[in-house]
């Protein structure tokens, strides 16, 4: 059963009174529904707070004489009582087309709702003039009748009654359609292009009245009732006329009217006639009653226990085949309980039997670790101990050479002077045996020339002596106090400044003697022959004997300091040898671990599966690969993990003593 639940009128009605878009709504103000179906909202709509109420059980409606009550109701019965002569009031049978004008394509659409479950379902009519002219003939004036279940895509509020209409929410007060009307023909377009595009609408289109009128049936929606309604409006009177009769025959052709078709008579016909039968059979139908009413109790109970043995039987038969199967599954069951204990008895000696051989397997590789560890260590500390002994003969034939190469050039100075000193000295004596009484005099003055010079040398010699140990004096009383070392600092100056005061002295002797032999008073003519020359040249030997000393000196200070500094830096080395090996030491140590926690991942024969070990041949579990070696050792290449780890640090610590020899011997 349905209920009104709105109306919506668009371009029809009276001439001085239209309905333009009006849609008078009785939503939400009845009870709850009592079995909601679920819906859909459309998509702008709000989502709701509540289960969903009946429209209102009644409603009054106030308007003057005049005021558009009775074209109210005409407009709602013409969408359910189709035709004409079923117009309420029934006074003219073209007061519908009144409603229409010219250009006009009037709709009447009606939203009902079921009490029970709340699904909607919109009947609605659409009529216009034919050619837009408005005529007398009512062949000319087209009617339509469509219906559809709301939902998304279409519902009463967005018919497409307009060009464009609106999907939002409407605003109360304003139309939804805008744009210019449509044709019925370009409504029903629309209406089937919706109904194609959302199947769930169930959109249909009528133009037939007893078609419509059956589809209102299939629906739901009983014409009969707006029948009864337009009866009792006939007169705009109250329902009481309906059922004011004068006689019998009245109240009968009021009730034949109600339950029968008027078009149909045969059937009333046979209707009465096989009543009538029924009269007259009325003893032996009734006596025929009793009987079958008595059977049919006792054939119920037989029913009944019959009934009752098949649901035991059933239910017996039911219990046993589940007995059966529940049996077959038990002993099934047992029999794969029964394998799974043995594959589980089986795989607990195997892994204890793992557990052993991994134990063994880990005391062996600890102990190959710990061999492997003090033999590395061993060579290491044998190739450190030969690194540092070639290192140290390599710095004592350094040290060995450049002594050598030191004092072969002090030596060599020094046989350069001897063979002068003694070719001079030759010459001196065939000069003084050629010339020794001529020149007697003058050795004379220059032997007195010369102890002048050496007594002044002397002299200063015994100043700067006695400066040099003033100043260590004063040097050594300095380091008791700041004072003294200052003075004893400034006698030093003094006594170098008089040192440098007999040097210039000694320079000023010398250029007094060039002048005297350039007066003549001294012959230059031959210089080997000039003893004084001579002495000069021995002077000036001596002094660069001297300079090759200090050179000489300096240059062992310098040796002293580069081996200092070589042994500084074999120090250095032999440290950074040293923490290279704990270095070394501790990768071995963590090479070891990671040895030893992959082999222990490799005992499992599902990790080995994962990773993809390959077997070792003739083992029963795969191996650990083994790190690559650059060396060509055969136990290298073939993987085996006791031999691989020894040859890579042994290769780095060759880099780094090859790395480090260059820089001692450089500093050597």
């Amino acid at each position: 059963m349905y209920e009104l639940s709105r109306i919506r009128l668009y371009s029809i009605g009276p001439a001085g009174a239209r309905y333009a878009d009006t849609v008078l709504d009785l939503r939400g103000v009845g009870g709850p529904v009592p079995d909601p179906a679920p819906t859909q909202a459309e998509f702008f709509a709000e989502e709701p707070s509540g289960p969903p109420r009946r429209p209102a059980p009644a409603g009054v409606l106030f308007l003057e004489n005049g005021g558009g009550k009775s074209v109210l109701l005409k407009l709602i019965f013409s969408v359910m009582l189709p035709g004409h002569r079923n117009t309420l009031g029934g006074a003219s049978s073209g007061v519908l087309r009144k409603f229409l004008l010219a250009d006009d394509c009037g709709h009447v659409a009606l939203e009902w709702q079921h009490v029970q479950t709340g699904e909607c379902v919109v009947v609605g009519k659409a009529s216009e003039w034919r050619g837009r002219q408005v005529s007398s003939d009512p062949r000319k004036f087209a009617e339509a009748w469509y219906s559809f279940r709301p939902g998304p895509g279409l519902s009463l509020d967005n018919l497409p009654v307009a060009e464009s209409t609106a999907v939002r929410p409407p605003v109360e007060g304003s139309s939804g359609a805008q744009g210019r009307r449509r044709t019925m023909k370009g409504f029903r377009d629309a209406l089937t292009e919706s109904g194609k595009a959302y199947p769930h609408l169930e959109v249909h289109w009528e133009e037939i009245h007893d078609r419509w009128i059956e589809h209102l049936g299939d629906l739901g929606l009983d014409p009969e009732l707006f029948r009864y309604q337009r009866e009792m409006n006939a007169d705009e009177g109250e329902a009481a006329g309906l059922f004011a009769v004068k006689k019998d025959s009245d109240f009968t052709d009021l009730l034949l009217r109600a339950v029968t078709d008027t078009r149909d008579t045969d059937g009333l016909a046979d209707l009465v006639s096989g009543f009538g039968n029924k009269l007259g059979r009325r003893a032996e139908l009734i006596a025929e009653r009793d009987f079958t009413a008595g059977s049919v109790d006792l054939l119920g109970r037989i029913v009944e226990a019959a009934g009752t043995r098949a649901r035991a039987r059933d239910v017996h038969s039911g219990a046993e085949r589940r007995t059966r199967t529940l049996a077959r599954r038990l002993s099934a069951r047992a029999v794969r309980e029964r394998v799974r204990a043995a594959d589980l008895a089986q795989r607990v000696t195997a892994a204890a039997y793992a557990v052993t051989h991994t134990e063994g397997a880990r005391e062996r590789s600890s102990l190959i670790a710990a061999e492997l560890a003090y033999r590395h260590a061993s060579l290491a500390l044998a190739a450190a101990e030969k690194g540092a002994a070639a290192q140290k003969r390599e710095l004592a034939d350094a040290r060995t050479l450049h002594s050598a190469w030191q004092a072969a050039e002090v030596v060599l100075r020094h046989r350069a002077a001897a063979d002068r000193v003694a070719r001079v000295s030759a010459a001196i004596q065939e000069a003084e045996r050629d010339a020794a009484p001529a020149l007697a005099a003058r050795a004379k003055a220059a032997v007195d020339l010369v102890r002048a010079l050496h007594a002044a040398a002397e002299s200063a010699e015994s100043l700067a002596n006695e400066g040099e140990e003033r100043s260590a004096a004063l040097q050594e009383v300095g380091e008791i106090g700041y004072r003294d070392s200052t003075a004893a600092a400034t006698e030093g100056q003094r006594a170098r400044s008089e040192a440098g005061h007999l040097r210039q002295r000694l320079t000023e002797v010398e250029q007094e003697t060039a002048e005297a032999v350039r007066a003549g008073w001294l012959d230059d003519s031959a210089p080997d022959a000039d003893p004084a020359r001579a002495a000069l040249a021995a002077s000036d030997a001596e002094k660069t004997a001297v300079a090759a000393w200090d050179t000489a000196r300096e240059a062992a200070r310098k040796a002293t300091e580069h081996a200092r500094e070589a042994a500084s830096t074999e120090a250095r080395a032999e440290l950074t040898a040293a923490r290279a090996a704990d270095a070394a030491t501790a990768a071995e140590r963590a090479h070891d671990a990671e040895l030893r926690l992959a082999e222990s991942l490799a005992a499992e024969d599902r990790l080995a599966e994962l990773l993809s070990l390959p077997a070792a041949a003739g083992a029963a579990r795969p191996g650990v690969p083994a790190p690559r070696s650059e060396s060509a050792d055969p136990s290298a290449r073939t993987g085996d993990p006791a031999a691989a780890p020894v040859r890579a640090p042994r290769a780095r610590w060759d880099r780094r003593n090859s790395t480090a020899s260059p820089t001692s011997c450089g500093n050597s």
